[in-house]
């Protein structure tokens, strides 16, 4: 077993006489690896999933609150279609575990093409002896080739479950802020169903490995992974449009020469800089070290027709729900406006009918 995880490490190995490929980065001079991957875990379909999530969170967030008061979003193809998918590789995450039953240590080579530069000496002690990769066991092939189709819905579950978890926990806030925000019973239910589907196929997967150490390490590094993923994107957007403001602010106050301001600015910079440099940049070295993503590697390009067939879908339903939710907006803003301008003409038309 410890064979597959050297052959994801192809800069070790002998490869002489071998044509290097544009794709596939654990084996990208053996793309036999790849035979039995499809385009429905490509990047271009997990691009599109991932707008349909944001669509979802978009317009829930911004729907427009009913006549008595608090937002309640329901079921929409957004949201059905941003969970029939993770819970289709929640289904295929498990008939694919079947398929590696009796496999030794297939827990470890899961683990290991998943997060190849982690190391992996606690393990146990591993054959360091170079791999001519002209010559690979079929055994060694067909193995993975299966892990490679687990990580493929493993690495959905696992981005599945944050999102359905903060859905949920929103459910249960009680908060003021939180009280304008009820969502239709059918799409709680939907939810809840969803979720506690996903959990339990993981929790069989897991138990299917027979190797608990190894199967927690699997859990913690693929629950770490999307939620470190986000905070990143989501703070260095804050830090960059804080940075940008701070900047436009420097110069307009340089400009003005407003010195209390430019301080202001500087501080704001300041404080971008610091927060970068402790939070986010360390992450991002911790996830490129150990080489993980929340893309499987299936040497399959976002470029190719049925991937960004699949993307510009994504592209298409994320547009439409933002400018529905502007739309949404600015019509409940001018409703606004015609009510208060007919509250400000109460007066003086009652003034006008007790003069006369």
């Amino acid at each position: 077993m410890s064979s597959l995880c050297n052959y994801s490490h192809p800069e070790l190995q002998i490869t002489d006489g071998l044509i290097r490929q544009d794709t596939g980065r654990l084996f990208p001079y053996n793309p036999e690896f790849y035979n039995t991957a499809t385009g429905l875990y490509g990047p271009g379909t997990i691009y599109c999933w991932y707008m349909l999530l944001v669509s979802v969170l978009i317009s829930w967030a911004f729907c427009l609150a009913d006549k008595d008061g608090p937002k309640k979003p329901g079921l929409s193809n957004d949201l059905l279609g941003a969970l029939a998918y993770p819970v289709f590789a929640a289904t295929d995450l498990v008939v694919q575990s079947m398929r590696i039953l009796g496999m030794e240590k297939r827990a470890l080579a899961i683990f290991c093409l998943r997060n190849p530069a982690v190391d992996l000496d606690l393990f146990g002690p591993f054959n360091t002896t170079q791999l001519d990769l002209n010559h690979i066991p079929p055994d060694t092939v067909i193995l993975g080739q299966r892990v490679v189709d687990i990580t493929r819905p493993l690495t959905i579950c696992y981005s599945a479950t944050p999102f359905l978890l903060i859905l949920i926990v929103g459910f249960m806030i009680d908060a003021d802020y939180a009280r304008n925000w009820k969502p239709k019973p059918s799409a709680r239910w939907v939810v809840n169903v969803a979720y506690g589907y996903i959990s339990l196929m993981l929790t069989v997967f897991h138990f299917s490995l027979g190797d608990i150490g190894t199967s927690f390490c699997i859990a913690f590094y693929e629950a770490m992974l999307p939620v470190m993923s986000t905070f990143i994107y989501l703070s260095t957007a804050f830090i960059g449009l804080t940075f940008l403001t701070g900047i436009i602010m420097l110069v307009w106050s340089m400009i003005e020469k407003n010195y209390k301001d430019a301080v202001e600015a500087l501080k704001a910079l300041g404080g971008c800089i610091f927060f970068a440099g402790m939070l986010v940049v360390p992450s991002m070295l911790m996830i490129h070290r150990d080489r993980s993503t929340t893309i499987p590697d299936l040497g399959i390009r976002v470029s190719e027709r049925d991937q960004l067939a699949t993307l510009i879908v994504g592209v298409v339903t994320l547009t439409f729900t933002v400018v529905d939710v502007f739309r949404n907006f600015y019509q409940e803003r001018h409703r606004e406006e015609v009510a208060d301008a007919e509250m400000q003409m109460l007066p003086a038309t009652d003034g006008a009918a007790a003069h006369s």
